[in-house]
């Protein structure tokens, strides 16, 4: 039998300052920066704007295959993805909730489809977005120290 549960992986190393170098499978390392106020030359994406881009992307792959699926053309397809984003100080005892507030999507389409069968493709295609969902219903979340580590 197989399991309807497939796992993802990746392996984040820190480097300098606030640098992480993230590797997924063997393609080329995705740099995530946390914006410190220290003058970057080369500055690197938040990683919440990783989440807001991880969105962005799933929901523009539904939007089309959806649209595949349904006979629709799409001539042009973009997404505009913004949150507000809360803020507390690293070294407040028991912080406010912090992540983001709230999160919209503005989706540009130009296809051969009347406004109402557009809207109903990205519903169809938001539901089925994992990252939506995700965002939308919660998941489990579990963060522990692995074994062997520390003295």
């Amino acid at each position: 039998m197989v399991s309807p549960l497939h796992t993802l992986r990746c392996r984040t190393v820190a480097a300098s300052r606030f640098r992480q170098l993230t590797h997924i499978r063997d393609l080329p390392v995705l740099i995530v920066d946390e914006p410190s106020g220290i003058s970057d030359p080369d500055p690197a994406p938040h990683p919440l704007e990783i989440l807001l881009a991880a969105l962005g992307s799933d929901l523009a792959i539904g939007i089309r295959a959806m649209a595949v699926t349904r006979g629709v053309t799409l001539s042009s397809l973009e997404l505009e993805v913004e949150a507000d984003m809360a803020r507390a100080p690293l070294d407040s005892g028991a912080p406010p909730p912090l992540g983001l507030e709230a999160v919209r999507v503005a989706i540009h389409i130009a296809a051969d489809a009347p406004r109402e069968a557009l809207a109903a493709l990205i519903m169809r295609a938001t539901l089925r977005s994992p990252v939506a969902n995700t965002l939308h219903d919660g998941t489990q979340l579990s963060v522990a120290l692995a074994a062997g580590t520390g003295v």
